[in-house]
């Protein structure tokens, strides 16, 4: 329970700081939706463009806009992750013993239960992720934007709840558990072999810590930058009246008709804002996680 509320506490402190850079990134990967690029007139150029433009179009406060979902996403989502990848860890190190002879967590069997408590944690959380993408794309300012026009969060879970019933609310379930499951995959894992690596020349657990987020961070942002175009878009189509898409049918169909349409490059758009967004997510994020569970480790000895 401990790791849980550890992983629960990073989530919620880091969003305070992220949040608008996620939203920069949500609205650059949403425009130029299906349109090759130099074909359509650019609202944004960039992160820092994105933060002022809408600041100054929207008010200062509108750079924050889906804190509150993003708030309850986090502390759903990386309670869960963190939380259940040290339990599964430890169990699955008594049952199987997956540590080898110098100490480390056997790297497929640490990919594995990264990616499944990544999946399982994305799942549950979903709702809220899509809740706070399309409230961060309210604006007029793009042509996709107010496709969906929410109060705030209660209001957004009662519409579409009244609309689409549970259905609606886990809509793009899957493409957020394969995001999450890819990133978890990808981000524990390095943090842990680059920790487990860079002890024998960084004795400062602290630099350790920041050396291992940042390479985690890197491989994480260039590995999912496709999915998280795929499911920005997923959560801001319209959906017909029985929850069935009407543009994007998948993952997989998203990725290969902004492809077909945008490019490769269209494939990473938001790269920016998702790096500003999941650097200091990370390494802040892995960095309380640690204190809190290296607190623990000597509280209980």
């Amino acid at each position: 329970m401990d790791a849980v509320m550890n992983g629960a506490i990073a989530g919620a402190t880091t969003v305070l700081i992220t949040n608008p850079f996620d939203l920069a990134k949500t609205r650059l990967q949403a425009q130029g939706e299906l349109v090759a690029e130099g074909h359509y007139k650019r609202a944004y150029s960039g992160v820092i463009n994105t933060l002022i433009k809408t600041s100054s179009s929207e008010g200062l406060l509108a750079i924050q806009k889906g804190l509150q979902a993003a708030i309850v996403f986090q502390i759903i989502m990386n309670g869960l992750r963190f939380g259940s990848y040290e339990i599964v860890k430890d169990i699955a190190n008594e049952q199987f013993h997956l540590y080898n002879s110098h100490g480390y967590v056997k790297v497929l069997s640490n990919i594995g239960i990264s990616a499944g408590v990544g999946c399982f944690s994305a799942f549950v959380s979903s709702p809220f992720n899509m809740i706070k993408t399309r409230l961060m794309l309210q604006t007029k300012d793009l042509p996709c934007g107010n496709r969906y026009n929410y109060s705030g969060l209660i209001d957004a879970i009662s519409q579409i709840f009244k609309l689409e019933g549970l259905k609606g609310l886990y809509a793009g379930s899957s493409i957020m558990a394969l995001r999450t499951g890819l990133g978890s995959a990808i981000q524990l894992p390095v943090f842990d072999f680059t920790k487990e690596h860079g002890k024998q020349w960084i004795k400062n657990q602290t630099e350790l810590n920041m050396l291992a987020s940042a390479n985690a961070t890197l491989w994480l942002c260039l590995m999912t930058c496709p999915v998280e175009v795929a499911l920005t878009r997923y959560f801001n189509q319209q959906f017909d009246k029985y929850g069935n898409p009407t543009v994007y049918q998948g993952c997989f169909h998203a990725i290969k008709i902004i492809f077909q349409s945008e490019g490769f490059l269209g494939l990473y758009k938001g790269l920016g804002g998702l790096f500003f967004r999941s650097g200091p997510q990370s390494f802040i994020s892995l960095l309380i996680v640690n204190q809190l569970n290296s607190l623990r480790n000597s509280k209980k000895q």
